[in-house]
């Protein structure tokens, strides 16, 4: 089962980071992956520093984040939609 506090402590579906454009989470075997689209590189330090980290650091999270960027051609977001498990 996945373990959510992480997410929950974080807020994005409660407040979306400035920057935040798209979020997607899923887990795999143990570990939990995401693609989000961000408006730039900075807008997601800023995010990880001032929200991600410190929320991992409080809840003893110790995996360090593996971050690939790739620069995107574009963000087609049709409709506004959150699906929880």
């Amino acid at each position: 089962m996945p373990d959510n506090r992480v997410r929950e402590a974080v807020g994005w579906l409660d407040e979306a980071p400035a920057g935040g454009i798209t979020h997607q989470t899923w887990w795999e075997d143990g570990d939990c992956h995401n693609a989000d689209a961000w408006e730039s590189e900075e807008a997601f330090n800023e995010f990880g520093q001032q929200r991600l980290g410190p929320v991992m650091a409080k809840l003893g999270v110790q995996s360090e984040l593996k971050v690939t960027f790739h620069p995107a051609h574009e963000v087609y977001v049709p409709q506004a939609v959150t699906i929880t498990a």
